[in-house]
């Protein structure tokens, strides 16, 4: 149900998301032809163009790229209003925008799929988007509404957000079989000599060791995978979690590098946006993360 509906700005932000009128007429279950139309009589009430369509393909305008993100913010936060409404008759509805970091699936301690297992058991009206981003990204999506809860390790937090430690995160160093240290004695093998390597960091989570830290070169990647990739092609050293440098390791393609200063502990925290009203799918979630991190510890 849509108390605040829109349909212009609607239709505006789904072409923009679909990168033009062919894919949006799928998500929006109309004719290009009626999404011309609105997108018209959107540009009349604002008079000015939104938007450049013909052979040249779709480009927004440069008041038609302020406008898009006004009407998102705008939807997003009408959205919200409607579940709120909503709930008042004791339902759960409207949307529930979650952020995580990566590579979270196999996490020992956040049993996040139960959790959502659970969420998604009662009866709802709840549209669920998941998303996963940079610690950085998920602080600034939370703090503009875009997201109601992330799951991160947040090491830099701030006065404006709620935040509640879940688990903790093992990382370790990496080289892959084609790497030069690979076939290394353990006792030869320490932070001086592997700062001679290529060594490849995650952007929000860097080295601990500070010998590491210096290495002349340096790669930075934004998530696991690309940095398993780099990794595995033998050109650089890279850290990864545990957990999820487990299947290589498991393999034989991996071997962690072991050593006092090149393991270290990154904490994660769920992080919420303090609310006068906090929504009750929001509260529900969150419920269900702690209450199944508690079982699971049990």
């Amino acid at each position: 149900m849509k108390l605040l509906r829109n349909t212009l700005l609607e239709t505006f932000v789904t072409v923009v998301e679909c990168g033009g009128f062919s894919d949006a007429q799928f998500a929006l279950g109309i004719t290009q032809s009626a999404i011309s139309i609105r997108i018209r009589d959107l540009e009349t009430g604002l008079g000015y163009r939104v938007c450049e369509r013909g052979r040249a393909g779709f480009r927004l305008t440069e008041r038609g790229e302020i406008a898009y993100k006004m009407a998102r913010d705008i939807l997003r936060s009408a959205r919200d209003f409607d579940a709120e409404l909503l709930e008042l008759r004791n339902s759960i509805a409207g949307e529930l925008r979650i952020g995580v970091v990566d590579a979270v699936s196999s996490l020992p301690g956040l049993p996040l799929v139960p959790a959502l297992q659970t969420f998604l058991g009662r009866s709802n009206d709840v549209q669920l988007e998941l998303l996963i981003a940079s610690p950085n990204e998920l602080t600034q999506k939370l703090i503009s509404g875009e997201i109601h809860v992330a799951i991160a390790p947040f090491r830099n937090q701030l006065p404006d957000l709620n935040y509640v430690e879940v688990c903790t995160e093992e990382h370790r160093l990496y080289c892959s079989e084609k790497h030069a240290v690979f076939n290394l004695p353990a006792e030869n093998i320490n932070a001086r000599l592997l700062s001679s390597y290529p060594l490849c960091q995650r952007s929000y989570d860097m080295m601990a060791s500070t010998d590491l830290a210096a290495s002349k070169a340096q790669v930075l990647v934004a998530n696991m995978e690309a940095m398993a990739m780099l990794i595995e092609s033998g050109h650089y050293l890279g850290a990864l979690p545990a957990h999820y440098a487990r299947q290589w390791v498991d393999r034989g393609v991996f071997r962690e590098l072991r050593s006092d200063d090149l393991r270290w502990t990154s904490v994660f925290y769920l992080a919420t946006r303090p609310n006068r009203s906090q929504r009750q799918a929001v509260k529900l979630f969150c419920d269900d993360v702690i209450d199944c991190i508690q079982n699971h510890k049990i």
